[in-house]
């Protein structure tokens, strides 16, 4: 053995990505592509490339693309849910936090909101039961949140003001809206929750 060959690699150690940031890193390149080219075009292929993993290895994440969809639109709701209920820590829920807290996720998640409102035609019928179970806890969850900030509602009204206030928001996210934009929807948004 030379001393060459005792000295240690310059080349740098590759380390091992955990399953969860490969899932993670998958989700954000589809959010992306999504957002950007739409849900029809964005074949899970193409996701595959964008995130950096081989063809093959993304299917031992996702069989198919309705399922990067679902987990994508069930991450948004529970990002959604925790923000409210973040900040209800410190203060009370209000309409005005509920309708902000959907706006501001609206602009951040993009299509993948948008496309909680959309049928999707391509999906069979196990994930569009799980996408109408996202949505339907989504819908419990803001309407259990709403009636907290207006008591006197009932949960049937609570949760229609909520379906709308997705409709809104769903087409909100749909476009790329400027500042001015949001700021007119946000009285809007409140509007509907306090109807």
């Amino acid at each position: 053995m030379t001393d060459d060959d005792k000295q240690p690699s310059s080349a740098p150690r590759r380390t091992r990505m955990t399953r969860e940031a490969r899932r993670s890193l998958i989700l954000s390149a589809a959010s992306e592509m999504f957002q950007k080219h739409g849900y029809a075009a964005a074949s899970i292929d193409a996701i595959a490339l964008a995130s950096g993993i081989s063809g093959p290895a993304i299917y031992r994440y996702f069989s198919r693309k309705t399922e990067i969809l679902v987990a994508l639109l069930d991450a948004a709701a529970v990002d959604a849910i925790d923000a409210i209920e973040s900040a209800a820590d410190e203060e009370a829920v209000t309409i005005d936090l509920i309708a902000d807290v959907l706006v501001d996720r609206a602009l951040r998640e993009g299509a993948v909101i948008g496309l909680l409102q959309a049928s999707i035609i391509d999906m069979d019928d196990a994930d569009r039961s799980q996408l109408e179970q996202v949505r339907r806890a989504l819908v419990d969850r803001l309407g259990t949140l709403l009636r907290g900030a207006r008591p006197s509602i009932e949960t049937e009204r609570a949760r229609t003001h909520i379906e709308a206030a997705l409709a809104i928001v769903g087409q909100l996210a749909r476009r790329s809206p400027d500042a001015a934009e949001v700021d007119r929807m946000r009285p809007i948004l409140r509007a509907v929750l306090a109807a």
